[in-house]
């Protein structure tokens, strides 16, 4: 059975994850902030190629590469978004969920910094 969470839970738990980024990582994040949403969007699933129902989380907005570029000061943040309800799906104990939050906030912040997924994995790997 799927460990499910409160979400004013889900959302510490998300926080921690944050705080326990890599520090190259958390250094140098500018402008990002991390929600949570039950279930992604059929476009933004659409958008990856993943079905719906295992999209765990999402990147909206422009790699920090890219905003290097043509940031303007009083832009919107960048987002990362973590599907709750799908991650609970994959989660059968509370350990397991904590890693899900904090592999799935470490792949989209990855993408943030405009990592591969293949270079994204080595920090998985740790």
């Amino acid at each position: 059975m799927p460990y499910r969470v409160k979400d004013a839970e889900f959302r510490e738990i998300a926080a921690r994850a944050l705080d326990a980024l890599p520090g190259e990582f958390r250094e140098r994040m500018d402008n990002v902030v991390v929600v949570v949403e039950d279930y992604p969007t059929a476009e933004d699933a659409e958008s990856t190629g993943i079905p719906p129902d295992e999209l765990l989380g999402l990147f909206h907005g422009a790699s920090r590469l890219e905003r290097e570029w043509s940031y303007a000061s009083g832009q919107l943040p960048e987002r990362v978004v973590l599907y709750k309800r799908n991650i609970e799906e994959v989660c059968f104990t509370r350990e397991e969920l904590i890693e899900e939050i904090y592999l799935t906030v470490l792949h989209e912040v990855g993408h943030y910094f405009g990592l591969s997924d293949e270079e994204i994995e080595k920090y998985e790997d740790g």
